[in-house]
């Protein structure tokens, strides 16, 4: 964890107000660097401490000056006990807080669904946007683990309908000609052979990109779909299909198989459609080398065909 904090952050979110500085006040001397410090942890991020090791060292410097105490005082307050526990409560009503209601979940359910999930973010980070939605509506969640229930429920749920959606803008052509590559994945379009590498630049690897890119065009696939979500999503997805077998794709169920194989060929044709250009350049370089050596072996055929070449070059030395 990265404990400094930048200098305006410091000052702007581990100030004392006056009003804070009577309620630390108003505990015993050993335990108020230690309230302090889970008063402007919660204030600055949405839930509490659980260590000295989670206050950044800048912010508890920082408040340790304004008590006119040692930060090492904080090694004495134990974040896990009675007191600390009583300590949380009490901040919550410091700062005007209110236990998360039904209608509060709701809102923040949809929240989720509506502003995080297309983003494609991690767990960890949709998490952390979470409880800054709960800090700045005054609203005490449940636990992080219960949160991160519903954070992992909305993400699913939107990551299923987005398949599901792909599914269902395949034409019946795609639907049959997606099922025969994955029944036959080594064939010449199969799911295995749509997956490798364009290898070096030869007449056989040139047609057989050509080949895989009439294929996927053929598909007619809705591009848009890229555009309208994370692209994180589009990164996650193609490396899941990337590292599964073909049989492994069958077992998904037949929404969500298409939906993922056609995900990840509209990622796959970008990636097809550059290495067709790296294959056809370094084609160009070859042809273009190779002539150069045949201009230089005819040169140096018609050199051998002159007569007396010797003697000439001889004359052209000393002349």
């Amino acid at each position: 964890m990265d404990r400094s904090i930048p200098g305006g952050d410091l000052i702007g979110r581990w100030s004392l107000s006056f009003a804070d500085i009577d309620f630390v006040n108003s505990k015993p001397a050993l335990t108020r660097l230690g309230l302090a410090a889970q008063l402007k942890f919660f204030a600055s991020l949405g839930f509490f401490a659980i260590d000295p090791g989670s206050i950044p060292t800048d912010g508890l410097s920082y408040l340790a000056e304004q008590l006119g105490v040692e930060a090492g005082e904080i090694a004495g307050y134990d974040f896990s006990s009675r007191t600390a526990r009583r300590h949380c409560a009490e901040i919550l009503i410091h700062l005007g807080y209110h236990r998360m209601k039904r209608v509060d979940r709701a809102q923040l359910t949809e929240w989720i669904a509506g502003e995080l999930c297309p983003g494609g973010q991690s767990i960890n980070a949709m998490l952390e946007h979470v409880f800054l939605w709960c800090r700045d509506r005054r609203i005490y969640g449940p636990s992080r683990k219960e949160l991160e229930r519903v954070v992992r429920s909305q993400r699913q749920d939107y990551l299923d309908t987005w398949l599901t959606g792909t599914s269902d803008r395949l034409s019946s052509d795609a639907v049959a000609l997606l099922e025969a590559s994955l029944a036959d994945p080594d064939s010449s379009t199969g799911f295995n052979r749509m997956k490798g590498d364009a290898g070096q630049a030869t007449l056989d690897n040139i047609l057989d990109v050509t080949e895989k890119l009439a294929f996927i065009q053929r598909l007619d696939l809705p591009h848009d779909l890229l555009t309208a979500t994370g692209k994180p999503w589009v990164d996650q997805i193609v490396r899941r299909v990337a590292g599964e077998k073909a049989s492994e794709m069958r077992r998904h169920a037949p929404a969500r198989q298409l939906g993922l194989y056609a995900i990840y060929l509209m990622s796959r044709e970008a990636q097809l459609t550059d290495a067709m250009i790296d294959l056809l350049i370094e084609t160009v370089h070859k042809i273009g080398t190779r002539s150069k050596r045949k201009v230089v072996g005819d040169i140096a055929k018609d050199i051998e065909r002159v007569y007396g070449k010797e003697r000439l070059l001889a004359r052209r030395q000393t002349g």
